[in-house]
């Protein structure tokens, strides 16, 4: 018998926090000079969940 596993994508960890706690980890990225690779990460979860411009033009 051929068997074929093929694994359920699993969410990542930014992706199962609330909107609120993703966008605090942002800030707190940007504040401490995170590498741009984490920003891009975080900005692609942001900009699934449509918070991106959001947090680029909050005062």
């Amino acid at each position: 018998m051929n068997y074929h596993f093929h694994p359920i994508p699993r969410p990542s960890s930014l992706d199962m926090l609330s909107d609120e706690q993703l966008i605090d980890i942002y800030e707190l990225a940007i504040e401490a000079k995170a590498s741009p690779e984490f920003i891009d990460i975080i900005e692609n979860v942001l900009s699934r969940r449509n918070l991106l411009y959001a947090c680029k033009h909050k005062s």
